[in-house]
């Protein structure tokens, strides 16, 4: 992913245009990432302060552990970025010219009903 770091803040709508244009370049990259926010947000939205980490890792008693940075920052689990790859995808498949506010609608809708909405 380009110009986007892990463990600095940007706005949701900032992170979707760099991976969907990743994603339309390169295709779907499967990358080990995802989003944190500071509160537990369960809306996405284009404003919406997001941060890159990586995935939790499982334990063998299935606990998760968080990366550093996510507990260090107190942050909270947003989304996993194999999904939020897949609702790009998946949104871009439908629409070519997709929309900042199309991609939003795709991760709500996912978020509520585990599967893609259809445009």
């Amino acid at each position: 992913m380009e110009n986007i770091e892990f463990g600095k803040p940007y706005k949701l709508s900032q992170i979707i245009n760099v991976i969907s244009k990743d994603i339309e370049k390169n295709g779907f990259k499967n990358t080990n990432f995802c989003l944190y926010t500071k509160e537990d947000e369960e809306i996405a939205s284009p404003d919406l302060i997001c941060y890159l980490d990586l995935n939790p890792i499982i334990t063998d008693d299935d606990e998760e552990v968080y990366p550093d940075f996510v507990i260090n920052e107190s942050l909270e689990f947003f989304y996993d970025g194999q999904q939020f790859e897949d609702v790009l995808m998946n949104v871009l498949h439908q629409k070519k010219q997709a929309s900042i506010n199309d991609f939003i609608l795709g991760l709500n809708y996912y978020m509520e009903h585990d599967t893609f909405m259809d445009f």
